[in-house]
């Protein structure tokens, strides 16, 4: 399988299921952390194959698989309200933000923002979302994904991209979203949120061993072109 028609790259079938997924999987996070559940996107995830794709790697995924693509669509409405007023509550600023979960303040989003800049990657924010809020920091991981699925014409472009994931897992949501789905795992029984909360602390540590994988991979494929 290649990354695109055009690319030179040719991804290892025990990588394509992942890369296939992860996308989607960043995509379906960022959705619902970032914004309320409405009407509209909660349909938009049940009626295509795109939730059963994203939903196939972690037991989380499946979670809230069951509990979206299980309701009768007359109930859809009054779900979506429950599950606004529930985003409402928890989804406060202080929440979802690097900074207050790991005890910091504003450097982060200096810090946060040389990153961004350095990758090229510019944000148009629906509010004032700061730089360090989960739904940024997951679209920016979105972002990369697609520049290396689409855009990578070497293996020493994919590496670049490959390297600046891997650091960012590490160094960044890896660091504070434990604690955050910790957090959000005890304040709430919404089967939508458990659902995404589970899927999120499953989901990462997965991305980070993969990268790993398909990096060392990629650098055993350059040497031996030597």
């Amino acid at each position: 399988m290649t990354l695109q028609s055009a690319s030179s790259l040719v991804v290892p079938e025990a990588y394509t299921r992942w890369l296939e997924s992860r996308g989607l999987i960043y995509q379906l996070l960022l959705d619902f952390f970032g914004r309320k559940p409405s009407l509209s996107l909660v349909a938009q995830w049940c009626s295509t194959r795109q939730m059963s794709i994203a939903a196939e790697m972690t037991e989380g995924g499946r979670e809230l698989k069951r509990y979206l693509c299980s309701q009768e669509p007359g109930k859809l409405p009054q779900i979506c309200k429950q599950e606004t007023q529930e985003y409402t509550r928890l989804m406060n600023e202080r929440a979802t933000r690097e900074a207050a979960n790991r005890g910091r303040a504003e450097e982060f989003c200096n810090v946060l923002s040389d990153v961004y800049a350095s990758a090229g990657v510019v944000f148009k924010k629906c509010g004032e979302e700061a730089d360090d809020h989960i739904a940024i920091e997951l679209e920016f991981m979105a972002v990369l994904h697609e520049r290396m699925l689409y855009n990578c014409f070497t293996v020493r472009s994919a590496m670049e991209l490959l390297e600046i994931q891997e650091a960012f897992l590490e160094e960044h949501l890896l660091r504070w979203t434990p604690q955050f789905c910790e957090r959000l795992n005890s304040l709430t029984e919404s089967k939508l949120y458990l659902g995404l909360s589970h899927m999120l602390e499953e989901f990462l540590p997965q991305d980070l061993q993969m990268l790993r994988a398909w990096k060392a991979s990629l650098e055993t494929s350059a040497t031996s072109m030597l």
